[in-house]
């Protein structure tokens, strides 16, 4: 099997994952999957309307495979329900090479997407983390521990509402964390000034336009945000969550020192789930 990237590449963009909290790897997802995922997600949009609620995400569509929907015991509906496209997605050959390369180690998929769609003219989303587990010692880890391979079915830009990161903020700590609402609760969801902090531009952020197809990775705990969408056509995402390593453990090619409350920190500890940082980043 052909590399997908060289050696010198693939730790390059490892590297970036860990420093940044996010990769990129341009033009994996290919015809005839990304046309399908195209017309598959397209298909869903033109007949579920986007719930109010969820104007700055966009859409809250979750799609599961067929296995882990049958341990699941919920109806399906137009918000949550299984397709086999998802398996095809989440074992698509040239993404878990690329995992494999980067040195993405016990790698394990929540069998499921979540479609996230801006509407044409759709406001922005607001500045946000993902990581559901701050109180316990894994949030100090420098290495992540929970990642999201997302794809866009559409060229993005500021025009259309790109991603927008923070490089580095899932290890320091921001000014932001101080005062976000936790992510997609009820509290964000009904903020209705977009001149609202929430929103607002920030000194270290940066732009991140892709191109349909290209991979991006990353740290469940890197704030994040999107522009607006000025355009009108409708931006598609596709993202899937993936727990990485094993905590305690570091990666096998982790060279620098390991945090004293990873190493002492007891094996079997267990935290309730909390969506805000407290003593982590660190």
């Amino acid at each position: 099997m052909s590399k997908i990237l060289s050696q010198q590449e693939a730790f390059l963009k490892r590297e970036q994952l860990v420093s940044d909290g996010y990769t990129i790897i341009p033009n994996i997802l290919k015809d005839p999957l990304l046309s399908k995922l195209k017309n598959w997600s397209t298909e869903i949009f033109n007949r579920v309307p986007v719930d109010p609620k969820y104007k700055y995400q966009g859409s809250d569509i979750h799609v599961y495979t067929e296995k882990a929907w049958n341990k699941m015991d919920i109806k399906a509906d137009e918000k949550r329900f299984p397709d086999p496209i998802v398996e095809e997605l989440i074992n698509y050959p040239d993404q878990i090479q690329i995992c494999d390369e980067i040195g993405l180690e016990n790698l394990k998929p929540r069998d499921n997407v979540i479609l996230l769609s801006k509407p044409p003219f759709g406001p922005p989303l607001y500045w946000h983390q993902d990581f559901m587990n701050w109180d316990h010692p894994e949030a100090a880890c420098p290495w992540p521990t929970v990642i999201f391979l997302s794809y866009y079915m559409n060229d993005t830009s500021r025009k259309n509402g790109c991603l927008r990161i923070i490089p580095g903020s899932h290890l320091k700590r921001d000014r932001l964390h101080d005062f976000l609402p936790d992510a997609h609760s009820p509290e964000i969801q009904s903020i209705n000034n977009l001149d609202d902090p929430v929103f607002q531009d920030h000194p270290n952020s940066i732009d991140v336009p892709l191109s349909a197809g290209d991979l991006i990775i990353a740290d469940a705990r890197l704030l994040h945000a999107a522009w607006p969408n000025e355009t009108d056509q409708r931006r598609t995402l596709i993202l899937a969550w993936h727990e990485v390593f094993s905590f305690q453990t570091p990666p096998t090619w982790w060279e620098q020192e390991i945090p004293n409350v990873i190493k002492h920190a007891d094996p079997n500890i267990s935290c309730p789930p909390s969506r805000k940082p407290s003593k982590y980043p660190l």
